[in-house]
């Protein structure tokens, strides 16, 4: 009969309790010698257990693999040379903030790993209480808790060597398909972008995770970048690696090993603030902070207060910004139309300028200051390390429509403009929260929208206006909320995913890591969404005016053709007008458009001088109840072109074109049961 071997490493901090354990695995059958080439201990053994031999290895004791000590690169050179068949790292369970930083590295580095929760027997004594199956399911590695000085656990780790052993020979094991530290946006696509160059440019041994490869090079470590220079084209791999370095240690002020490890720490201090309990006497700066910001009682306050000014200074500086550019652009388009009239261009030439070009780029650079300042501060909050508390604050209400805290800062955001909430999902590291959170942030009652709602409370609710705009917030909330379960228990089944809060330290944030940010995201939002708002306007301004010879906008132009088609679709709401159904039409551009499209349908170009005379033409056309069937309406049917662009650019063009479909379909059904209800019950 052939013997079975599995070959163990164990690996441990310094004072964990590895050699204890080692001594109780292998008993007299172990020696003793020296590793080659050096002059570090090695230790040797082996235990027979259900017809396996099982050979240890005791690697040197560590507090990393950063390879700063010869006995780091021992330890680390060990398990990517040689490949043990399982990895033990044995765990003082009294101390797991400090010795989880190893266990971090190790699944990394994608070893085939057990973590021991050793001394088990002393957390009871320390008042701590462990949810070792809630840290295995964050870390999605296997934990077996012993106490080497007892005995007690040891067939259970000996029964899970051999289960991890025959899984890996079966091709059954659970290996990690994403990683379980997420390093910040920034830092995150700088590593990508390496690992990619990584793999187009070099070939390594498939004994290395190039993943970790290049996280190591970031790290600038020497024993890592001596094994590229080997390799051909591995001159070209360090010096991008040197490069991004320096562009990472220009944004953040430090060098990018600093920020792996504050984010390693961070990491790590969620898991255990999800997972322990226990007491403590000495109370850090941070800990006094947090327990005032996220104090179960002032968590909330503090964290909306925060967030509603955000929200005000993001609107009341950009605003003025945004008015002198709407200015503009009103002036550039008088300018434009003067001067094409004195060259005699033909009238369509001046359509397409005016309405079309200048009026699609002037939407587009509308929101600029909105985005570059929202961008602003939501960096600075993201450097000082409060947004990462503010999501653990959220994190309870959200988790009952199966998103977590993070996800509520765009669903705020979305309040003031969609574009910005939708782009602010970037700081959801899981895709499927991302895709959750977008598809109901269009139910947020953006600033668009309300020159709507102020022309139709003056017209149909002049005595109680305040509280009808009220009521549309709150009903966006509501169907938000809604739509948030129907998804949780339809198209993203199952449990929500892990939230581990990554508490960074506070810490000042730089002003050129801010700006830089600020500039990044706000530049992708002008070069990617302002294309495809200008594409669509200009392709709404040829339905307007067309064929040729029509006045621009009239029921005989291709867009008014259309309203008429589409109006029998709206009867059921209690309106049914072409040129409402055309405004509707006109609206998927930008929500305020609504208005500009009634009046000059209704033959009042100025709505801001001839506001009576439109409300006497709405008066003629709505009720008050179809009135606020219609404002419903506008609240909830598709978002405009800016945002739907920002989705597709953000998810696909799958989840947009169903984001416009599905929240129209919403907003269909929402409106028919309050004009038909409302009829139902008199009003």
């Amino acid at each position: 009969m052939v013997e079975k071997k599995i070959r163990v490493a164990l690996i441990g901090n310094p004072n964990s309790g590895k050699t204890t354990l080692f001594n109780r695995l292998t008993g007299s059958r172990q020696h003793v010698g020296n590793w080659p080439g050096k002059t570090v201990e090695k230790k040797e053994g082996y235990t027979e257990y259900k017809g396996y031999k099982i050979e240890i290895v005791d690697l040197p004791g560590t507090y990393s693999l950063t390879a700063y000590s010869i006995e780091e690169l021992i330890a680390r050179n060990y398990i990517v040379d040689e490949r043990p068949d399982v990895v033990i790292d044995v765990i003082d369970s009294t101390n797991l903030e400090r010795n989880l930083y190893l266990a971090i590295q190790l699944i990394e580095l994608n070893a085939n790993l057990i973590l021991d929760f050793n001394m088990i027997d002393l957390v009871k004594k320390e008042n701590l209480k462990i949810d070792t199956d809630k840290i295995s399911y964050y870390l999605n590695t296997e934990i077996v808790e012993t106490s080497a000085t007892k005995g007690f656990g040891i067939e259970n780790l000996l029964d899970k060597i051999i289960e991890i052993y025959e899984n890996e020979k079966k091709g059954k094991r659970d290996k990690q398909d994403k990683p379980i530290v997420v390093y910040g946006k920034e830092l995150e696509e700088h590593l990508n972008e390496l690992k990619e160059f990584i793999d187009e440019n070099i070939v390594l041994d498939k004994k290395y995770n190039h993943r970790w490869v290049a996280l190591k090079l970031l790290e600038n470590d020497k024993e890592v970048i001596n094994l590229i220079k080997d390799v051909e084209n591995g001159e070209k791999v360090i010096t991008r690696a040197q490069k991004i370095r320096k562009h990472l240690e220009g944004i953040f002020g430090e060098d990018p090993e600093s920020i792996i490890a504050d984010s390693r720490y961070g990491f790590i201090h969620g898991i255990i603030k999800e997972s322990v309990e226990k007491k403590s006497d000495r109370i850090s700066i941070s800990d006094r902070i947090d327990k005032v910001v996220m104090n179960r009682f002032l968590g909330i306050p503090i964290f909306l207060t925060i967030m509603f000014l955000i929200f005000k200074l993001t609107f009341e500086i950009a605003s003025p910004i945004s008015d002198y550019i709407d200015e503009f652009f009103g002036f550039l388009c008088n300018f434009s139309e003067n001067f094409l009239n004195s060259m005699n261009a033909p009238p369509w030439l001046i359509s397409l300028i005016n309405d079309g070009i200048i009026a699609g780029v002037g939407s587009v650079l509308v929101f600029i200051p909105f985005i570059f300042m929202l961008f602003f501060i939501i960096a600075i909050l993201e450097d000082c390390g409060y947004m990462a508390r503010a999501a653990f604050v959220m994190d309870k209400a959200m988790h009952k429509i199966g998103l977590h805290g993070k996800s509520f800062i765009p669903l705020l955001l979305g309040f003031g403009c969609n574009v910005p909430g939708i782009m602010a999902t970037r700081v959801l590291e899981n895709e499927k929260d991302r895709i959750q959170t977008i598809l109901i942030n269009p139910f947020m009652s953006c600033s668009a929208r309300l020159p709507v709602y102020v022309l139709f409370t003056a017209a149909f609710f002049p005595d109680n206006g305040d509280m009808v705009v009220y009521s549309l917030y709150i009903l966006g909330i509501v169907v938000a909320i809604v739509m948030g379960l129907i998804f949780k228990n339809t198209l993203f089944k199952g449990l929500s995913s892990p939230f581990v809060m990554e508490l960074p330290p506070y810490r000042m944030p730089t002003l050129r890591g801010t700006m830089i940010h600020m500039w990044e995201r706000g530049y992708l939002f002008i070069k990617k969404a302002g294309t495809i708002i200008f594409a669509t306007i200009i392709i709404i301004w040829l339905l307007a005016s067309l064929p040729a010879g029509v006045e621009y906008g009239s029921e005989n132009s291709y867009a008014g053709i259309i309203g008429k088609m589409i109006s029998p679709i709206f009867e059921p709401l209690g309106f049914s007008d072409y040129r409402v159904s055309t405004s509707l039409l006109f609206g998927f551009v930008a929500k305020e458009v609504v208005v500009g499209s009634l009046g000059a349908l209704y033959g009042v170009t100025d709505v801001e001088n001839n506001e009576n005379m439109l409300i006497e033409n709405l008066h003629a056309q709505f009720t008050p109840l179809s009135a606020y069937s219609f404002l419903v309406f506008v609240l909830l049917y598709a978002p405009c072109v800016a945002t739907i662009g920002v989705i597709r650019e953000e998810i696909g063009w799958k989840w947009a074109i169903f984001t416009a479909i599905y929240t129209t379909i919403i907003a269909w059904f929402v409106a028919f049961l309050v004009y038909q209800v409302g009829s139902l019950i008199g009003f």
